[in-house]
């Protein structure tokens, strides 16, 4: 190999000193990176890094509940605002990226349920200005939870309907029948009448379902939020004696995760666990498997 370079050295010789094969240094050169370069490199990294944490906290494994878009975009706003002491790049930046940012989550029916997500969140409860009306939406969101109805019409507003042909039945007193009692109900006939009447009281007077909602909105209200570090889904269950009704609706909300990289990773995990060569692992066994890899 030493010998074939040296015999073909006048030939590389004569290449490199011909002027046609030789390119001007100056067109071949990078430009110098000047002081301005480096400030707007650092503004850049500075302006980034919320949007890069933002991304992380959405992405997580862990609590990355859809609760937390809505503060999370506040507080994005809020650093992508142009000030007056930005420089021309930093305002630039600042008006692409919010400006892209802001077309997101458009949809009404999307942002409605982030709202009410974000108030089920004890971590970010207070973080919505105006929610007066997100309340509302929770209260008739917890009342179909407990009644087990699309469209729940309020306790107060509900009115009993009787059905025409009962009413034939009941006019009628050929078709009414008395119902048999046994040896027993008529033993305590009088005893059991005056328990009716005290049962029929005690209904009367208990609270209806609609005020315990209220109650529990209430209180859940007034309390102050919990710190990010904590879990949610925890903290609901240890108030579930508290928050029975609340703490049942707050499972609608909170199994919604801020993006799709948590379920994504679960395939990556599907597919690192399967393979060629472990191909009759029972579904049951995969299952297991992939549990441990993700939780362990």
């Amino acid at each position: 190999m030493v010998e074939r370079f040296v015999e073909q050295y006048p030939a590389i010789q004569a290449a490199f000193l011909d002027p046609r094969a030789k390119k001007l240094m100056k067109r071949d050169r990078l430009e110098e990176i000047t002081d301005e370069d480096f400030r707007r490199a650092e503004d850049f990294v500075s302006l980034m890094r919320m949007l890069y944490t933002s991304t992380l906290c959405v992405s997580s494994d862990k609590s990355s509940t859809c609760g937390q878009i809505i503060p999370i975009l506040q507080k994005l706003k809020t650093h992508l605002t142009v000030k007056e002491e930005d420089s021309t790049f930093v305002a630039t930046v600042k008006e692409k990226v919010w400006g892209d940012l802001s077309k997101r989550y458009q949809d009404h029916d999307i942002m409605a349920f982030l709202e009410e997500a974000t108030l089920m969140d004890p971590r970010f409860k207070g973080k919505l200005s105006s929610s007066d009306e997100v309340w509302e939406r929770l209260k008739a969101a917890a009342l179909r939870e407990m009644l087990g109805e699309e469209d729940a019409v309020p306790v107060e507003a509900q009115e009993v309907e009787v059905d025409e042909d009962e009413e034939e039945e009941v006019e009628n007193p050929h078709v009414v029948k008395k119902p048999r009692v046994s040896a027993l109900e008529e033993l305590f006939a009088e005893e059991d009448k005056e328990l009716r009447r005290s049962l029929i009281q005690q209904e009367t007077t208990a609270p209806t379902i609609l005020e315990n909602i209220r109650n529990e909105l209430s209180v859940y209200r007034g309390l102050l939020p919990i710190p990010t570090s904590e879990d949610p889904v925890h903290w609901w269950w240890r108030k579930k004696e508290t928050f029975p009704v609340l703490s049942q609706l707050s499972t609608t909300y909170l199994c919604v995760q801020a993006s799709s990289t948590p379920s994504e990773r679960v395939f990556s995990t599907a597919g690192n666990t399967l393979s060629k060569e472990r191909s009759r692992l029972l579904p049951e066994k995969v299952n297991m498997l992939i549990f441990l890899n993700k939780n362990c």
